[in-house]
């Protein structure tokens, strides 16, 4: 039982070359997960500067048609139209027919 009390201490001897080695094993490992996520992240924030520029362009093109159809709700528009189409127009709030404007073909 004495064997069995007794315990054996092992050093454990770290050597320069070791902590070498586990040096060169850390950076590959970093540079092997490290530079696959950069270019994700790159190919991500380009995908979304993409998508926000999309957007943007999406909305100014939605505030010109909703300027535009505002514009169409309004009495010149109505007139506009009606000139180019029946040459037809307002004098004194009574719609007339413009005598120079060609006739439609009944």
């Amino acid at each position: 039982m004495e064997e069995s009390s007794k315990r054996i201490v092992r050093t454990i001897h770290f050597k320069p070359i070791h902590f070498i080695l586990v040096l060169i094993a850390c950076v590959v490992i970093l540079l092997v997960v490290l530079i696959p996520q950069r270019l994700r992240i790159r190919s991500a924030q380009d995908e979304y500067e993409t998508r926000v520029e999309l957007l943007n362009q999406t909305k100014r093109t939605y505030a010109q048609e909703r300027e535009n159809l505002q514009f169409m709700r309004t009495d010149s528009y109505k007139i506009q139209q009606g000139m180019i189409k029946y040459g037809w127009h307002y004098q004194e709030d009574k719609l007339i027919q413009d005598d120079s404007a060609a006739t439609v073909a009944e």
